[in-house]
């Protein structure tokens, strides 16, 4: 058990979230992530797996839609209370819908 009480790491949570989402933004190994967990998703999705785990699409997909779909992918703080609105809190932040 933490000697720190529920109040005070929420409180650091909330007040560290915005670096930490900048150091991961910031960090390499995200997209190396994003392009290998993507293109496993849509070589399901689209492609043919290969026996030795490599990926075949039929229609001549490339890499160029994977990095589409990371390009769509944000990390962002949401709000701690779960039962807010949180379409509403994505349009007060601004994010708008491609």
């Amino acid at each position: 058990m933490s000697q720190l009480s529920e109040t005070t790491i929420n409180k650091l949570a909330d007040t560290l979230v915005s670096d930490v989402i900048d150091y991961i933004n910031e960090d390499e190994r995200l997209m190396d992530f994003y392009f290998e967990v993507i293109g496993d998703a849509v070589c399901q999705k689209l492609g043919n797996k290969n026996k030795d785990g490599s990926c075949s699409f039929d229609s001549g997909l490339s890499s160029e839609l994977i990095m589409a779909i990371a390009d769509r992918i944000m990390i962002t703080t949401i709000p701690n209370d779960t039962s807010s609105d949180l379409l509403s809190y994505f349009r007060s932040k601004g994010v708008n819908k491609r």
